[in-house]
């Protein structure tokens, strides 16, 4: 119970980090300058090197405490896959999924981690020019799986512990993630085309 609970609150905790990033980085939208004001307030304060340490601690604990629920080996990955080819269950697909994402986003936001803070500190045309030279891509990827690993996450949270009907409850969860991703992809389009380095 402890286990699902600390799940529970790291999967929450991570989500409220993920799309608070993205409202952060859309701040690009309205300017270099909006971004570097947005950059230089939390250096100052210490916010960014406070979110970065302890969204790397809650995102360790996440991963120790739901990777017990992943299969290990070969034979049992193969056994659920077949499985779950025979149940033909949506909410088993969602769950397979977001382990496959889960395992992507620990590389890939690893990478994304160690590229920020190898750059440090933050500034628009800096990240401008990471998504001008190449990263274009690895973000738009990136930004796909955790969107989808976020929004499954919430979708399978609110169905085992309220009571929401599911069809309504994927749609609300669906648009929420589809705004968010938006965003990001805005924020995305501003660093490619205006980030004040092309």
């Amino acid at each position: 119970m402890y286990l699902e609970l600390a799940g529970l609150v790291t999967g929450v905790l991570l989500v409220a980090f993920l799309w608070t990033h993205a409202f952060l980085v859309a701040t690009v939208v309205f300017g270099p300058a909006a971004f570097d004001g947005m950059a230089r307030f939390l250096e100052d304060y210490y916010l960014s090197h406070a979110g970065i340490g302890l969204g790397l601690v809650i995102g360790l604990v996440h991963v120790a405490v739901v990777a017990r629920r992943v299969p290990a080996g070969y034979r049992a990955q193969r056994t659920v896959w077949r499985l779950a080819g025979k149940m033909r269950h949506t909410d088993t697909y969602i769950w397979a999924l977001q382990v496959v994402t889960g395992l992507v986003i620990l590389v890939l936001a690893a990478a994304h981690i160690w590229v920020v803070l190898a750059d440090w500190p933050l500034q628009a045309a800096k990240s401008a020019l990471r998504v001008q030279t190449g990263y274009l891509s690895f973000y738009l990827i990136l930004l796909l799986v955790a969107e989808y690993h976020a929004a499954a996450g919430l979708y399978r949270l609110l169905v085992k512990w309220a009571r929401f009907r599911r069809r309504s409850l994927a749609r609300a969860i669906g648009a929420a993630a589809a705004f968010i991703l938006s965003v990001n992809l805005a924020a995305l389009w501003a660093l490619f085309y205006f980030g004040g380095v092309r």
